[in-house]
């Protein structure tokens, strides 16, 4: 959205929300004023009912009181005037539905629903008159609170009455109002209200209508203005951009716009210098760093020139192919496989690959492999390597056997603790077989050291084709002496894999008449296969499996002793 667009917006949307929240808030006022009101009608009402009842009740007993007076009690008997005095009362109206009852303290009605009963009769609702008798206890009356027919009506309303202790007839007189004629006042009220509020709102259209076109123009002329000015600006900074130039001020009118394009002009000579600096740095890591990245499926998209000179392949030959155009076929399917749970696990892998250039030859990195995604989705990989051949050419010359290509005595002596610990944490067996020549003082004695040596080859050659699983390690202890460190989980498959290595080198056939045990060279095997927590340490590991050995020795030669 343009800038200048949502100025005007939030300038017309400001006005709305100012105009409405200001009807609403009279709105709002003049409801709770009218609310009030209501209570006010309403107490206002109950009131002048409740003075009314009690002024007539007052009445009638006044007018009793004065019938007493005035009359002839021995021309008249008693019994007469209060039929009279009952009589006059039935007829009693006022108000639109107001009469007077009346009933004695024993419970019998004698006016009720303001009709003279010829003969008292029991009161037809005795909570009400618990309510009377209550109410009586006050000297000078009481009101109470009920719902009760109107005249010639079922229907019950609520009522408001007032009650009086008559002592010398020992009568309850009472009367009472009916509430239901305040509702038709308040509905009244709210009618007029109404039709004020509609008024009102009629009103707030023409004059918002009014103010909605006042401000679309006034919006209008505005946006235009810093329109304008935004196009200039973005117009400038583009043309600077691209030419490496100070944005140009002068079609510039306000001056916030001026002070930001004096701030983009700084700005814009510091990008230019950080580009010609990055432009070295990226041209110094492409010549003399190997990076590569990968999509999800692990196929090239990018190498820099150091990954192409290390690996003897184009760019336009590696992009599109997999890293396994560079694999090395002697690392075993294990490493890989360990080195994918890794990086699915922990997201980063860090180690040492061995890999093949495009003539064959190998090369040794140190990688860092690194997971790339992009808003929490996986994208591919990045790989950072440094070359480090000449480094394992010499490691590999410290710790190899010149004369059979596997590791000597001084790496056996660094890597079985390291080996057996290893394996004492992941809670794994540990299997060390030892190997003797048999009889090979007197192959060299018969055929010399050169066939000897020739021997040690092609029997060391038998090791390292069957042990090529990343656990699995080749040692030359020392003349015809050999060990193979490896892991089995039973000791079946570890004899069994003992056995398959002695056959194998029989079925070499190397011929050696002066042998005791077959005219061809054989070997004598020490095996231990146990949980690696049950072996104190290297030396008694290699203890045990020299033990070993001496009994294959002494059982004939040309056989396993597996230690138990």
């Amino acid at each position: 959205m343009q800038l200048s667009k949502f100025i005007a917006k939030l300038i017309f949307t400001i006005a709305l929300i100012t105009t409405f929240l200001a009807f609403f808030v009279t709105i709002v006022f003049q409801y709770n004023s009218f609310e009030k009101d209501k209570v006010y009608i309403k107490k206002e009402f109950i009131e002048e009912k409740k003075n009314e009842i009690k002024k007539e009740v007052r009445r009638v007993i006044d007018f009793i009181e004065h019938e007493h007076t005035q009359t002839d009690v021995d021309f008249i008997s008693e019994e007469n005037m209060k039929k009279e005095i009952l009589s006059w009362i039935s007829k009693i109206r006022f108000s639109q539905d107001g009469y007077i009852f009346v009933n004695t303290l024993d419970g019998k009605a004698l006016v009720f629903d303001g009709k003279l009963l010829k003969e008292a009769k029991i009161y037809p609702n005795e909570e009400l008159f618990k309510q009377q008798l209550k109410a009586i206890e006050n000297p000078n009356g009481a009101f109470f609170s009920y719902n009760f027919k109107k005249l010639n009506s079922e229907k019950e309303f609520p009522k408001i009455s007032f009650v009086k202790k008559y002592e010398k007839y020992n009568w309850i007189i009472g009367s009472g109002t009916y509430l239901d004629g305040i509702d038709s006042e308040i509905q009244r009220k709210e009618d007029i209200f109404k039709k004020t509020i509609l008024e009102e709102i009629n009103f707030f259209i023409l004059i918002l209508m009014f103010i909605i076109i006042i401000i679309y123009f006034i919006t209008k002329k505005i946006s235009e203005y810093i329109n304008n000015n935004i196009n200039n600006l973005i117009s400038a900074f583009e043309i600077a951009s691209i030419k490496n130039k100070s944005i140009d001020t002068s079609s510039l009118t306000f001056k916030e716009f001026i002070s930001l394009a004096n701030k983009l002009n700084i700005t814009l000579e510091n990008k230019n210098k950080v580009e010609e600096k990055l432009q070295d740095y990226i041209k110094i890591v492409n010549e003399h760093v190997i990076i590569s990245t990968t999509d999800a499926n692990g196929i090239i998209q990018n190498v820099s020139e150091a990954f192409c000179k290390i690996s003897g392949y184009s760019k336009e030959e590696l992009i599109g192919k997999s890293h396994n155009i560079l694999r090395n076929e002697d690392v075993s399917e294990n490493f890989y496989e360990e080195l994918c749970k890794k990086l699915g696990n922990e997201k980063i892998w860090k180690g040492e690959i061995e890999n093949k250039n495009k003539q064959g030859e190998t090369y040794w990195v140190e990688a860092i492999i690194q997971t790339n995604f992009e808003k929490d989705k996986f994208i591919g990989y990045t790989v950072i390597r440094t070359d480090i051949t000449n480094k394992k050419k010499v490691e590999y010359l410290s710790i190899t056997d010149e004369l059979t290509q596997v590791y000597n005595r001084r790496y056996f002596n660094k890597v079985i603790e390291e080996e057996l610990n290893k394996r004492k944490r992941e809670d794994l067996y540990i299997s060390f077989m030892m190997i003797d020549i048999d009889y090979f003082k007197r192959y060299n004695d018969t055929y010399g050291h050169q066939a000897g040596d020739q021997a040690l080859k092609k029997i060391s050659a038998v090791f390292r084709l069957n042990s090529k699983r990343s656990g699995d390690f080749i040692f030359r202890l020392g003349g015809e002496e050999f060990a193979i460190l490896f892991t089995s989980n039973s000791n079946r498959k570890a004899f069994d894999f003992a056995n398959s290595l002695k056959d194998e080198i029989e079925n070499l056939k190397i011929e050696h008449k002066t042998s005791s045990v077959s005219t061809y060279i054989t070997t004598s095997i020490g095996l231990i296969n146990k949980k690696a927590n049950e072996v104190e340490n290297s030396a008694e590991l290699y203890k045990l499996a020299d033990e070993a050995l001496y009994k294959a020795k002494r059982s004939g030669r040309n056989c396993i002793y597996m230690k138990q």
